[in-house]
């Protein structure tokens, strides 16, 4: 019965003391590297020094509006998150939602009031879920920015006509110095909600309004995150958070070893910099995994301080191959695989991609690139018929033809995931024998 007495597979007790400084270090370890939340602290979060100021000087502006966008997996939401420290705003006063494919201008914007403590009542009558008010409302109640965000017990209640407009939202914010955050925006498809969110950013920039509104998402362009709407080039800016750089990258990892009071040996850091292709999502990854399989000298008492050397870096990145986003496993299976096992053609075109430093890549390239594994340089046209095959739906639309002669794949993480069983297979069954050139790129 006693729980001092219960044991683990490493017969060790709970109030054993290595076994609480190991949860310890796995609890830091997680604040540090955190691959599957955002980042919201601000002395975990790493580079980006230029897009601050971009924010800075934008938002500072009277009258400017701003959209965050990129691709996946490049920190957005991280930085939006912490937009409220970084301008010196009140997080109070800061209001975070997230767009779902069913929001709509309503959804969104009243999820914002609730934010703010408003309770909205259309013509007077309270829908039920505007009723429950703070304990009931699930994401409304709780959309603030970060861990230490209270939950709002109290609201003001205001009664509207049949939606909600721009000059309400100007009337509960214009004199506040907040911000409104709207992430994940690219996946609204309602084109009245773009066309009125464009309405309510000019209402918003005309007025100078002294809270200012975010709109974050995964795009290209502005036009393919909030569609055609050239009433907005003057009041909003436009900030593309392009991939990290190689010294970015690795202030994340220095910040999370200092954070852990750990090391990391000789070129490992470099090494994981050299898989994430500029994703900080990659080195996220692969650090805590790595981290966490270092953890367990911390259970056999070896050494003062952990060390993630190359038996830690290796089991981190099978680990964290393994716990990857689910999509990119699957999809690299449905590419590669054909009857129950791995293609060697599929494979190599794939590789053979991956080992460009070029996005889009031309088939002569991809010949070269594929002679790396096997010494022998084929015939670009001999293997036309892998990258149709790859760029349909059989294939799970891995590849995207973006024109006569090149390919890229489809979404930009694949790349480093494809890099990171490429060196896998280099480390455990090869003894590194191969010299990827994007691996000697770290800093």
């Amino acid at each position: 019965m006693l729980v001092t007495t219960a044991r683990y597979g490493n017969n060790m007790a709970l109030d054993d003391p290595k076994r609480a400084r190991y949860l310890e270090f796995l609890a830091r370890c997680d604040q540090a590297f955190r691959p599957f939340a955002p980042i919201d602290l601000p002395e975990f979060f790493a580079g980006r020094i230029r897009h601050i100021r971009d924010l800075e000087t934008e938002l500072g502006a009277p009258g400017r509006q701003v959209a965050l966008f990129g691709e996946r997996g490049v920190g957005k939401t991280s930085l939006a998150k912490l937009a409220y420290f970084f301008l010196r705003r009140n997080e109070e006063q800061t209001h975070f939602v997230r767009c779902e494919r069913t929001s709509t201008f309503d959804t969104i914007f009243r999820d914002v009031l609730a934010s703010a403590g408003v309770e909205l009542a259309l013509n007077g009558v309270e829908s039920d879920r505007e009723r429950h008010g703070a304990l009931g409302l699930g994401a409304l109640g709780t959309v603030g920015i970060g861990a230490s965000r209270r939950v709002r017990q109290s609201f003001r209640r205001i009664v509207a006509g049949q939606g909600i407009t721009p000059r309400m939202l100007l009337d509960q914010f214009a004199d506040a110095e907040g911000l409104i955050i709207v992430d994940e925006y690219d996946r609204v498809s309602d084109e009245e909600t773009h066309t009125r969110v464009a309405e309510l950013l000019k209402h918003f920039s005309d007025a100078a309004s002294k809270t200012k509104i975010m709109l974050v998402g995964v795009a290209e362009t502005l036009s393919q995150l909030i569609g055609e709407h050239e009433s907005l080039s003057r009041s909003l800016a436009q900030i593309r958070l392009d991939r990290m750089s190689n010294e970015e990258l690795t202030e994340i990892v220095h910040k999370g070893e200092g954070h852990l009071e750990a090391i990391v040996k000789g070129t490992i850091a470099n090494r994981i910099v050299g898989l994430a292709d500029g994703f900080p999502y990659c080195v996220h990854l692969i650090c805590r995994h790595a981290a966490h399989v270092a953890a367990d000298q911390l259970l056999a008492g070896v050494g003062d301080r952990v060390v993630i050397a190359e038996d830690e870096y290796v089991q981190g990145l099978h680990a964290a191959l393994r716990n990857a986003e689910h999509t990119l496993s699957e999809r690299y299976a449905q590419a590669v695989i054909t009857t129950r096992r791995p293609s060697e053609e599929f494979t190599l075109v794939l590789w053979g991609i991956a080992l460009s430093d070029k996005r889009d890549v031309q088939v002569k390239d991809i010949s070269k690139n594929m002679a790396f594994f096997t010494g022998e340089e084929p015939r670009p046209g001999s293997f036309n018929w892998n990258l149709g095959e790859l760029s349909s739906d059989k294939r799970a639309n891995v590849l995207t033809k973006v024109r006569e002669g090149y390919y890229k794949f489809t979404d930009p993480i694949m790349r480093p995931y494809v890099r990171s069983l490429m060196e896998l297979e280099n480390v455990v069954y090869r003894g590194k024998q191969w010299e990827f050139p994007f691996m000697q790129k770290g800093v």
